[in-house]
């Protein structure tokens, strides 16, 4: 262990250029990078090949474990490895393979020698495809649904529609559209239910991105071709979404509720880890509906250190009754967001809807008081006000810096941005943190 000039811990985290085919893992007395508990590492996103990670990581609390990989997978640029090659390394890896598994880093090419991880490379694919999948039950809407599946102006799709209705009307109306996008149709021999449903379509997709739509939802035309261009723009993204509108029973758009209210003003690159918090604490999920967002397929790949018997939770917690903000914590603490201003899908709220079932509001609001439990539990409520988002303006540049941008639907304090974070991390012991 070193001490920085405030006396405070700091980790011994070097960083080392591998040279040609091999990787210099050497020993060194003294850090490229100390790292200060709690803190960022001086170094650009997507700017180091290697990290070496010294045997001092193992005394760290989790959730500053946590922190310490999350700052090592932004600065590592796509396929880039976290290597622990000390006397102790095996001790490391195991004291340490959750965490990386839970910020998005893998176990490393066995050809590598010694233990360490590996960032996702970027997919090279100039025309990924698309997964839209459809869970599907009631097929009151669903025509609707399916057009606009069909219409979207990304050429290369695929649908998934996994069907959970008692009757063949689905099967019916999937079997009566054709043309250039290929329909992949699924009945389920016994009913499965939402989240096992939505289980079953992501088992059965084979896009390097994955859009849901939810089978009573619409998507805007240029909606998937608006999110993958941000996965192009952007190679380590964990998400895309947008606003979204509200509609009725008869698709006519209605006034917002205070989950759709938008929250950008203009598109911007968003602090994944900002954005959750914001969703987290506030228990208002302005990200979306499964039908809003996008994500990499591969962040859903079984992490054999964390993951049980439900691929939708958060550190263990089933997020009951809200699927998706157990999917958008799992993926925004893997990576950072787009989020497009423009409304690019559109939120049904009809009589039939199981959203309005008071057992179903119920589960719900237990599901959420779970997820914010354990994001508490990490600490991952630490470094930003649930009211500020780190971002940049996207497109992004080289000349872009990190700011601090308010979320539009959200009540602003009267204090600055910068004074609000001041205080925020000045403050001891926060009165919901019970760690």
């Amino acid at each position: 262990m070193m001490a920085d000039d405030g006396g405070q811990q700091a980790i011994a985290v070097v960083l080392k250029e591998p040279r040609g085919d091999a990787l210099d893992i050497s020993t060194r007395a003294s850090a490229d990078a100390p790292f200060v508990a709690g803190g960022e590492l001086p170094f650009a996103d997507r700017s180091v090949r290697c990290i070496y990670l010294g045997d001092a990581a193992v005394s760290l609390s989790v959730r500053d474990k946590i922190q310490l990989l999350i700052e090592c997978r932004r600065i590592l640029v796509p396929g880039g490895r976290l290597q622990c090659a000390e006397s102790e390394a095996k001790r490391l890896h195991e004291t340490v393979a959750r965490w990386a598994e839970f910020v998005g880093l893998r176990d490393q090419d066995p050809q590598h020698e010694g233990c360490g991880w590996q960032k996702q490379p970027a997919i090279e694919n100039s025309s990924p495809l698309v997964s839209i999948l459809m869970p599907s039950f009631n097929p009151r809407f669903f025509s609707e649904a399916l057009d606009s599946a069909l219409a979207q102006t990304w050429q290369n799709t695929e649908i998934v529609i996994c069907d959970d209705c008692e009757t063949d009307e689905i099967e019916r109306i999937a079997a009566s559209r054709s043309g250039r996008v290929e329909i992949r149709y699924h009945h389920n021999p016994e009913r499965l239910r939402a989240r096992k449903n939505y289980q079953k379509c992501l088992s059965l997709a084979r896009g390097e991105y994955v859009k849901y739509l939810n089978d009573d939802d619409l998507l805007e035309a240029d909606c998937v071709t608006t999110l993958v261009r941000a996965f192009q723009e952007i190679p380590d993204l964990a998400l895309a979404t947008s606003n979204r509108w509200r509609i009725d029973a008869h698709s006519q758009i209605i006034d917002d509720m205070p989950a759709t209210r938008p929250a950008v003003e203009r598109d911007l690159l968003v602090g994944g880890v900002t954005l959750a918090n914001a969703v987290i604490m506030y228990g208002l999920n302005f990200i979306g509906e499964p039908s809003t967002a996008m994500f990499p397929r591969r962040s859903f790949a079984h992490r054999p250190h964390i993951d049980g018997d439900f691929p939708f939770h958060f550190n263990g917690e089933e997020i009951r009754g809200a699927i998706d903000l157990a999917m958008w914590s799992r993926l925004l603490v893997q990576g950072n967001a787009v989020f497009f201003s423009k409304r690019l899908s559109r939120f049904r709220i009809h009589d039939a809807q199981a959203q309005a079932r008071p057992d179903v509001v119920a589960r719900s609001i237990e599901g959420i008081r779970g997820l914010q439990r354990q994001w508490i539990e990490l600490g991952l409520f630490r470094r930003f006000p649930p009211h500020l988002l780190q971002s940049q303006p996207f497109p992004c540049s080289d000349r872009d810096e990190w700011r601090l941008a308010p979320v539009c639907s959200l009540p602003q304090p009267p204090v600055r941005p910068d004074e609000a974070v001041r205080i925020w991390r000045a403050t001891a012991r926060h009165p919901f943190d019970t760690v």
